[in-house]
C-alpha cells in the first residue's frame, strides 16, 4: 500500500506538469536556435533524475527505468544543447509516465 500512496496523481503530476512547461520553451528554444536551450535542458535532466529517484523509491526497485533508460540518459548528458537530445528526454518523460500507470495499476491489482 505504501508504493500506490507513493505513486499517486497528486504525487507525480508536480513533476510532469513542471516538464510540460520546460518542453514548451525547449520548442521555442530549438526553433530559434538559442543557446540557451542546453541550460534548459539541463533542468528537465535534474527533474527527471528527481522523478526517477521518486519513483524507484515508492517502488523499492533500484533498477526501475524505461527500457535503455540509462544509457539513453547518458545520451542526453552527453549533448544536452542538441534537439535529439530534447527529443530523447521527452520520450523518456512519456515512456516513464506510462510505466508509473501501469505499475500503480499492477499495485492495485495486488491488492484486491
Amino acid at each position: 500500500m505504501k508504493s500506490l500512496q507513493k505513486l499517486t496523481k497528486e504525487q507525480l503530476d508536480p513533476y510532469f506538469l513542471e516538464w510540460d512547461r520546460i518542453s514548451v520553451e525547449l520548442a521555442v528554444l530549438h526553433r530559434q536556435r538559442e543557446k540557451r536551450a542546453k541550460m534548459v535542458l539541463e533542468v528537465g535532466i535534474e527533474l527527471y533524475k528527481r522523478l526517477l529517484s521518486h519513483c524507484r523509491e515508492a517502488l523499492g526497485e533500484p533498477d526501475f527505468e524505461p527500457l535503455n533508460g540509462s544509457e539513453r540518459l547518458s545520451f542526453i548528458e552527453g549533448s544536452p544543447g542538441t534537439y535529439a537530445a530534447y527529443r530523447q528526454l521527452a520520450e523518456l518523460f512519456a515512456e516513464l509516465k506510462k510505466t508509473v500507470a501501469r505499475k500503480r495499476i499492477e499495485l492495485k491489482r495486488s491488492l484486491e
